[in-house]
């Protein structure tokens, strides 16, 4: 999950602190050093930005072959929408967000209607029983990235962190369980409708 601006600087300041103990350890020891919290202290100061860098770091979603559900369709969407919220994290590394998210909320939004409406058609054609519980899930989803997008649009502030965390977990969570749950339905109903 993605660390907020306090729990940032409260991991780097204890990695400071422990470099800091740990260092003065080893370089009183390696080289007899009385007094080694200044090369200590150096070290954690050049360290510190690094290690920043590492624990601010959004983590992209990697498609893994656990993430198919089965219907061709299905995972090709949700590829394209694994795509679009890595985009929202890339502007969110490179600080363009003023100038790239609302166009990447654009697409996802449009994209994700397109695909829960392709869903629900499904669910419909193939007579899924959980269609009704599944379509709430669709229009939460939905509900909550027009209201970022509706947010920044009035002139609020975009907290892209907030944002791609949002969709991350969404995404995986709705993936993992409820279109796992359609696809293997929809596998089973065309296998029947087959032989």
């Amino acid at each position: 999950m993605y660390l907020s601006a306090q729990k940032r600087l409260s991991v780097v300041l204890a990695y400071i602190f422990a470099i800091v103990v740990l260092g003065s350890l080893v370089i009183g020891m390696a080289f007899h050093v009385e007094n080694p919290w200044l090369w200590t202290g150096l070290f954690a100061v050049v360290t510190a930005p690094m290690l920043y860098a590492k624990i601010s770091e959004l983590p992209y979603i990697k498609w893994k072959d656990s993430y198919y559900v089965g219907v061709e369709e299905i995972d090709n969407d949700h590829k394209q929408l694994v795509g679009l919220v890595n985009q929202v994290a890339t502007s969110s590394r490179d600080h363009l967000a003023d100038n790239i998210v609302p166009e990447i909320l654009d697409q996802l939004i449009n994209y994700a209607k397109y695909h829960l409406h392709r869903e629900e058609e499904l669910m419909e054609e193939y007579d899924y029983p959980e269609r009704e519980k599944h379509a709430i899930q669709h229009d939460r989803f939905i509900s909550k990235i027009d209201r970022f997008h509706g947010e920044y649009l009035q002139g609020g502030q975009m907290k892209n962190a907030l944002v791609f965390d949002f969709l991350r977990c969404w995404l995986l969570k709705h993936i993992s369980s409820t279109d796992k749950d359609l696809g293997a339905f929809i596998k089973a109903k065309r296998a029947n409708t087959q032989e």
